[in-house]
């Protein structure tokens, strides 16, 4: 089974539990509950969202990436369904991607139902070996 720790806000739950359906979703809401859910056992991606512990989505990648054992662990962002300007939006894409993180993804783009999930699951299903 894939094990997905999912760093964002409890409002995007019911969300990540219908597009990651059978794979073990992991949920942090602390930068203290992510190091947790890390040191506990290995995660196949991590999905960090903008919102994550206050705001803390850059700090988390941060983490990851300056960390031996899960700096080359996946790592997908994502903005969840609160509206941004393009340039907001583009700014927050450059910076995750400088930051070295994985993928970007606007969920905003992607429908709150089957088809949507169904894209939301494959767009993270490509990091994940085996």
């Amino acid at each position: 089974m894939k094990r997905i720790l999912v760093a964002d806000v409890p409002q995007m739950d019911e969300r990540y539990s219908a597009a990651f359906a059978g794979w073990e979703v992991v949920f942090a809401r602390t930068m203290a509950e992510a190091r947790q859910a890390l040191r506990a056992g290995s995660c196949a991606v991590v999905v960090a969202g903008v919102y994550f512990d206050d705001s803390r989505m850059f700090d988390l990648v941060r983490t990851l990436r300056s960390d031996e054992m899960h700096a080359k662990v996946p790592i997908v962002c994502v903005r969840g369904r609160q509206a941004f300007t393009v340039v907001t939006t583009r700014t927050l894409e450059m910076t995750i991607r400088a930051l070295a993180a994985n993928d970007f993804l606007d969920l905003v783009q992607f429908g709150d139902e089957g088809a949507g999930n169904a894209a939301l699951r494959a767009a993270v299903q490509r990091f994940l070996k085996g």
